[in-house]
């Protein structure tokens, strides 16, 4: 729908020449880990509700993109500004001086128009894009999204029990999502791939039963009902992308445009994000230079790449601050020179609501709305220390 310019196709070749090295090894490492430890991803919710975190954080403790994404459900993602500095601090993310920084919310309005389907990616281990998406809900409904899908989530799923949704940020957007009326649906491929599959088989085996399953739902909608779509990395891109050996390869977003045949909006919120240190967690923004929209850092054909913030190294509650207001139980038991996790799950649903790792010596709150929670408190070995629920009132 949104053709790129000339301007836009020689920053994407001059992008992709700098950061392919970098997002093939990325890519290579999530895949094969994500399928060497797919039971350990199932049994990690369980895991984090009875505070078992010292075993949870020595099983990915050689993986740092995975290390840094359990930091974040764990409330901390000041734990993964190193890596997100890195990521989001090279010279494919710069910029030229003539090109105008605008508003992204500004931009993504003005671009969505009639558009049916509208696709956000986001980073697992930088909740900015979750938190964003949260907060655009309500103008995204009133503009008339009337579906929302996610990734990693089969269609038939439990989702209080997903991997995903264990990320507090995640957890309320798909239950703000459920709050407003949307139609909220998973869309994750329920066939794993063939054993002994390459790189390239696996991705495609998995994004094209994706783009299978999201086809189905568009089918099975009324004519007028319009969707966000939200996904992780480089899912949404239009074109095939570059693997490890520099093979082609399909992605959902391509599936479902150029093999099903719907147009599609897609946002890049993944790549060069900046120091978070305005207080703003919704802050984002865009560039434009003429007519053209520029990706820079995106290696993927998107609409639209968007820049957002990263937590600081010291701020654990940039993002969760959002949620609510601060709780922090006045207890006794809270050990001086010891770790602990602080958590609380809705009463009703059993949905996490948020939580948090605090280190010895720290004693870091919650961030909670008024309603009824189970809230507790482990050590890091998975000793219980506080257990009680609680009924929260407006102030």
């Amino acid at each position: 729908m949104f053709a790129f310019k000339s301007l836009q196709r020689l920053t994407m070749e001059l992008t992709i020449k700098k950061i392919i090295p970098f997002l093939s090894l990325a890519l290579s490492l999530s895949v094969s880990t994500l399928q060497a430890q797919e039971s350990v991803f199932d049994a990690t919710p369980k895991m984090l509700r009875n505070g078992e975190v010292s075993t949870i954080l020595a099983e990915f403790s050689e993986q740092p993109q995975t290390l840094a994404q359990i930091y974040v459900n764990m409330g901390r993602p000041d734990k993964a500004h190193d890596l997100m500095e890195r990521f989001s601090s090279a010279s494919y993310c710069d910029v030229e001086p003539e090109f105008e920084k605008v508003s992204g919310k500004a931009l993504a309005e003005e671009l969505l128009a009639d558009q049916r389907i509208l696709m956000i990616n986001e980073n697992h281990f930088n909740p900015a894009a979750r938190t964003l998406a949260l907060n655009w809900l309500p103008w995204l409904k009133a503009r008339g999204i009337t579906h929302v899908g996610f990734e990693a989530f089969e269609p038939d799923a439990q989702p209080t029990e997903a991997f995903y949704i264990q990320e507090p940020m995640m957890s309320n957007l798909f239950q703000e999502a459920t709050r407003l009326g949307l139609n909220v649906f998973g869309y994750e491929a329920e066939t794993p791939a063939p054993k002994g599959a390459g790189f390239v088989e696996r991705f495609e085996f998995r994004d094209k039963q994706q783009a299978e399953n999201i086809v189905t739902r568009i089918d099975d909608a009324p004519a007028d009902a319009r969707f966000l779509i939200f996904a992780g990395w480089g899912y949404i891109a239009e074109a095939p992308l570059t693997g490890p050996n520099l093979e082609p390869y399909r992605v959902m977003r391509d599936f479902l445009n150029n093999r099903y045949g719907y147009e599609t909006l897609s946002i890049d919120t993944t790549a060069c994000s900046f120091e978070g240190r305005n207080k703003d967690p919704l802050a984002t923004y865009a560039y434009r230079h003429d007519d053209n929209i520029i990706n820079v850092g995106s290696v993927q054909n998107v609409d639209i790449q968007l820049r957002l913030p990263m937590a600081p190294a010291d701020d654990p509650s940039y993002f969760r601050q959002l949620l609510g207001e601060p709780y922090l139980p006045n207890i006794d038991k809270w050990p001086e020179n010891a770790s602990v996790i602080l958590q609380a799950y809705h009463t009703e649903t059993g949905f996490p609501a948020d939580r948090v790792l605090s280190e010895a010596g720290q004693k870091l709150p919650l961030y909670l709305k008024s309603g009824s929670y189970h809230v507790t408190l482990h050590d890091l070995d998975g000793n219980l220390l506080w257990d009680k629920r609680i009924n929260l009132r407006k102030k």
